[in-house]
């Protein structure tokens, strides 16, 4: 996992046959309550676990407690993800890692913080009827994401992620 968590023993990828199992709960470090480039970088790791954990088990709880709601485009994901579950279905893969550029967190006026990321998304793919009905390709960037961050009663919001420069 992107914190450096451990997978438990027992625990087994999804496959076309089955979904995954005895899938780790993310747990999210206390580096990740702490207002600073490192304390950024330890949140997104565990936002990007718990959004796998998402993809493997159809639960968007964790995800959604640490995204901003007014992110609109990652609530269409949570629900899409999560209707693949209760239909019966299930994904596979899903792991995302995002790298903030060294010495680059910068805050606006508005409270705000902007963070060029790099991104590495090991793919992903949605599995109906034991056949592989969606496949999502693997993406590494190292140039075309600013993560929006808020800190706010002691922890970070994920607010979204466009293309660099845009926000």
């Amino acid at each position: 996992m992107a914190t450096g968590q451990e997978f438990p023993d027992d625990f087994e990828p999804a496959t076309l046959e089955h979904p995954a199992r005895n899938v780790p709960k993310p747990v999210m470090p206390e580096e990740a309550k702490q207002e600073t480039e490192a304390g950024a970088q330890a949140f997104l790791d565990y936002r990007a676990d718990a959004q796998w954990y998402l993809m493997q088990t159809g639960d968007a709880s964790l995800v959604r407690e640490v995204t901003s709601k007014s992110c609109e485009a990652c609530e269409r994901q949570f629900t899409q993800t999560a209707d693949v579950y209760s239909s019966g279905h299930w994904a596979a893969g899903g792991l995302e890692t995002y790298q903030i550029i060294p010495d680059s967190l910068s805050m606006s006026e508005n409270g705000i913080y902007t963070v060029p990321v790099g991104v590495n998304n090991r793919g992903a793919k949605i599995i109906e009827n034991k056949e592989v009905a969606i496949e999502q390709e693997p993406i590494k960037s190292t140039d075309d994401l600013d993560a929006s961050l808020a800190f706010e009663g002691g922890s970070w919001v994920y607010i979204t992620a466009s293309p660099r420069g845009s926000l």
